[in-house]
Formats: structure tokens, sequence, C-alpha cells
């Protein structure tokens, strides 16, 4: 029987029973195994995400479902993680890496006027720390 990987983690599937059903789990990081992720007819690149005619892809490609059509494969691409904290890193250079106390510390100019310019960044740069964490 082929190895298997998590498509998330990259954890050992090995030890689960055959056949991955829609209630499996990784047992490492928890993701749902029966979905488009984890599928050799995934296609992430294409316009239709499915490489099999018959079947209707469904929305979110990370959650579990009904698929037929379903064979896994290891899907797992150790690079993710790395593409994400560099597309992080990109979008800190592109808005500056500033902390806090620099941003209240150049809210206000020499004259002690705040300007609305920085209260606006300062709010765009909060919502991305908050939705990238």
């Amino acid at each position: 029987m082929a190895m298997l990987e998590c498509w998330s983690c990259g954890a050992s599937l090995d030890e689960l029973p055959r056949p991955v059903t829609r209630h499996m789990n990784c047992p490492e990081c928890f993701e749902d195994l029966h979905c488009c992720r984890m599928c050799r007819n995934y296609a992430p690149d294409a316009s239709i995400t499915c490489t099999d005619e018959r079947t209707d892809p469904p929305v979110n490609k990370e959650n579990a479902n009904f698929c037929d059509y379903f064979r896994p494969t290891n899907a797992y691409r150790a690079g993710s993680r790395e593409r994400q904290v560099g597309a992080k890193a990109k979008l800190d250079a592109l808005f500056g890496t500033r902390g806090p106390a620099d941003e209240d510390a150049e809210s206000t100019d020499s004259g002690g006027i705040a300007d609305p310019g920085d209260d606006k960044q300062a709010e765009a740069r909060r919502r991305l720390d908050d939705l990238f964490g």
C-alpha cells in the first residue's frame, strides 16, 4: 500500500485505515483528509480545480466532501510555509515594519498636530496585523 502524507502538515498517514473516509482527520494537525486538496484530481492552477469532468467541486477545497471520484495522493508541499513567511515579509516591506511605539511617536509632526494620513496608515497596518497574525 502506498504511503500517504497529510496535505497540510506532511504527517504520515500510514497508521490510518483505508479507504480514506469523509470523517477522517490528520492525527497531527486535525485537517480533513477526504478533501480536494488531498485528491490526485486537484489542480489548483486550472480554472476548474478538478481534472475529473464528472465532479462538481465544492467551493472550499480544504473541507471534507462527498466526492465519489476522490483518489488520495501525497499533496503536501514543503515550501508552502516558507512562501507564507515570504509573503508576509513582502507586506511588511510594503507597509513598513513599525511597532506600536513608533506609530505613536510619528503620529504627530514637529508642531504637535496629528497628520490624518498617519492615522489611516496606522489603521491599515493594524488591520493587516489582525488578518495575518
